[in-house]
């Protein structure tokens, strides 16, 4: 696999290549960068150069250790003989209970291989700026920018999180808090690489890279319909700020980057 100098390299002679505007050219930086304080920003082109210049290096990061764990996946349908060792099947079941696949009790490490692979894939760019930035408002709701909550996620167990000002009487959930905003992200890319409610992202997911095509936001989103109260309106909302901010054609770079290193 290529270094991380060497990706951030090769993003930028394409990036320029594609005619990106600056602030998608500039948007893969150091992934450790200090936080702006997005509330200062006057100006709302230099609020959004900025916050995906902060957010686009930490999705990137997360998106590798994805692969790191597919890469792992030695398993092919159709492609016999299926072999692992002790350690594999270890490996798999561990990945299998992390990435809820149903029935895995019942399955061979083989079947539960092939599952796998149909969860272990990376997040869309496009997608994931685009509804961080929804979420938080550009960073400046008080979940992201106490809790490195970019995507509004809720937990349910004892101070997980923070109980919203505007909770409903009768409910238990919190607003999840996050050491950082990178383990925000990999709760974010796990849940919705998990959880049964994003079945339909991951379906169509698997038939776009099934049809040879790469991954964007436009590609999967009609499969977030369970992410927000507001369904269809949303969806079309975070079309629209992918189309507007250009953010689409970030993702199609990143991703032929992400092709190569399989």
């Amino acid at each position: 696999m290529q270094s991380i100098h060497d990706r951030i390299v090769m993003i930028i002679i394409i990036a320029m290549a594609a005619s990106l505007t600056s602030f998608l050219v500039a948007a893969v930086l150091e992934p450790h960068q200090t936080r702006p304080d997005f509330r200062q920003f006057t100006l709302v082109q230099d609020k959004k150069q900025r916050f995906f210049e902060y957010l686009t290096p930490q999705v990137v990061m997360v998106n590798q250790e994805i692969l790191r764990e597919r890469a792992g996946l030695m398993c092919e349908p159709g492609v016999n003989p299926f072999r692992e060792s002790q350690e594999d099947a270890a490996q798999i079941e561990r990945l299998a209970v992390k990435y809820r696949v149903p029935g895995r009790d019942e399955m061979t490490s083989e079947e539960r291989c092939l599952a796998l692979k149909a969860r272990i894939a990376i997040i869309p760019v496009d997608l994931v700026l685009a509804q961080a930035a929804n979420e938080s408002a550009w960073g400046t709701s008080r979940f992201a920018r106490e809790q490195n909550n970019y995507f509004g996620l809720w937990c349910f167990t004892e101070d997980c999180g923070v109980r919203p000002l505007a909770a409903a009487a009768g409910t238990r959930h919190q607003v999840a808090q996050f050491e950082t905003v990178a383990d925000g992200l990999r709760y974010y890319a796990l849940t919705l690489n998990s959880h049964p409610a994003y079945e339909s992202l991951r379906a169509l997911r698997a038939a776009t890279l099934g049809a040879g095509s790469p991954v964007t936001g436009a590609s999967v989103l009609d499969g977030l319909g369970s992410y927000s109260e507001r369904g269809r309106d949303y969806i079309d909302e975070l079309h629209q700020m992918i189309r507007v901010n250009r953010l689409d054609q970030l993702s199609k770079v990143l991703t032929l980057l992400d092709t190569q290193d399989r």
